[in-house]
């Protein structure tokens, strides 16, 4: 049986708005880089930011290697979901994923879900899979609106989709380009879409522990931070569950 080895990943950092978190991300990505068995390419997209984000990321990547590093500036403001699509249509590896910027999610988790992934493909080298973070360590009042989220998902689209905005997200190339490429939503609605098209597609999802930090700078956005950010992030995921059932 032909093995299928991991040597590559295009990892999309999608970013709005983060002026103190950036130097740490870049910081971290340095040390992933230079330590990690896989070979990284970093795309960072700036999704229009309207503080001083843009001009710190420029600054931050005059001293790094663009063989491991791009920057996207977005023009005008389209979502996260059309941000994180902008980054992947200039990837150039087999094996891509996003996570996020604002430190909540540690960016050497992408690694650990790298290497579920080759441990999976290690015992069966023609599986489609969808890897994932699953966080630990979440408030009450998170856990619970997550489940809510799930038993929406399972009811409404017959699909049992746990802990849809953890990241990362770990796939193939082929996932992306026929399943993701087009048709995809601008908002956070993206997360939702790529766990529903793996469960439509046969790809098989499979999450791994991940741990969710504290906001320590800068501004939640999506859902997370103030009640009134989840219920408005729970009302557009609803709106978009109830669109893709009427699509089918």
């Amino acid at each position: 049986m032909d093995k299928r080895k991991i040597e590559n990943i295009s990892l999309v950092i999608p970013c709005f708005n983060e002026p103190e978190n950036i130097p740490l991300v870049i910081e971290q990505l340095k040390k992933i880089v230079y330590t990690s068995p896989f070979m990284l390419e970093i795309i960072i997209v700036d999704g229009c930011s309207t503080d001083t984000t843009p001009q710190i990321l420029k600054k931050e990547f005059d001293s790094l290697n663009p063989d491991n590093f791009k920057l996207v500036l977005q023009q005008e403001r389209r979502g996260y979901g059309y941000d994180i699509i902008a980054g992947l249509n200039i990837a150039t590896h087999d094996v891509m994923a996003w996570t996020h910027a604002d430190m909540q999610t540690d960016i050497n988790d992408v690694i650990l879900g790298l290497q579920l992934y080759q441990s999976l493909l290690d015992d069966n080298p023609s599986a489609k899979i969808l890897i994932k973070g699953k966080r630990v360590g979440r408030p009450l009042l998170d856990v619970i609106l997550t489940f809510g989220m799930q038993l929406c998902s399972l009811f409404l689209l017959r699909s049992n989709l746990n802990d849809i905005n953890a990241q990362p997200k770990i796939f193939s190339r082929t996932f992306y380009e026929s399943f993701l490429k087009t048709g995809s939503p601008h908002d956070f609605s993206l997360d939702l879409f790529a766990l529903i098209q793996a469960k439509r597609n046969k790809f098989s999802s499979h999450s791994f522990p991940v741990d969710f930090k504290k906001r320590l700078l800068g501004k939640a956005k999506g859902g997370g931070g103030s009640l009134k950010n989840r219920v408005n992030l729970i009302k557009r995921t609803l709106k978009y569950i109830f669109k893709l059932r009427q699509a089918g």
